[in-house]
């Protein structure tokens, strides 16, 4: 056992004079490091912002809504268009599904056919009747 130092503090335990090696070495390369900071740069906040204000201002609907909430405005019916931009903000972005894609909503496949997984009401009731209590 190792005294204790003068000064009350603990003294470090020696280092071997050999570092223990790893069993495995990873190197910096193989860390793909300059793809995650990119990754990691493209989803701040700012550079977001930054993207959207750009891709308003370049956008020929976006100005001619502008223009057209204007009018309404000064007709007295702002808040109207503003509903009806909102509704066709909401209709524009929505996403097109690709080819043989099912929609969650059952409703809206062919056949009305449900996802994998979705449950079903023959299912529920199957799992009702047969749960013992």
């Amino acid at each position: 056992m190792e005294p204790a130092a003068t000064d009350g503090s603990a003294r470090p335990p020696k280092a071997n004079a050999k570092a223990k090696k790893k069993p495995y070495h990873i190197k910096k390369a193989d860390l793909h490091l300059d793809e995650y900071r990119k990754e990691q740069q493209d989803r701040s906040p700012a550079l977001l912002f930054k993207r959207a204000v750009n891709g308003l201002r370049v956008s020929r609907q976006f100005h001619l809504y502008v223009a057209i909430q204007l009018v309404a405005i000064m007709a007295g019916y702002g808040q109207v268009m503003l509903v009806i931009g909102l509704f066709w903000a909401m209709v524009v972005n929505t996403g097109k599904r690709k080819e043989g894609e099912m929609s969650a909503y059952s409703l809206f496949n062919e056949g009305v056919e449900a996802i994998e997984g979705s449950t079903d009401m023959q299912a529920l009731e199957q799992e009702l009747r047969t749960r013992s209590l």
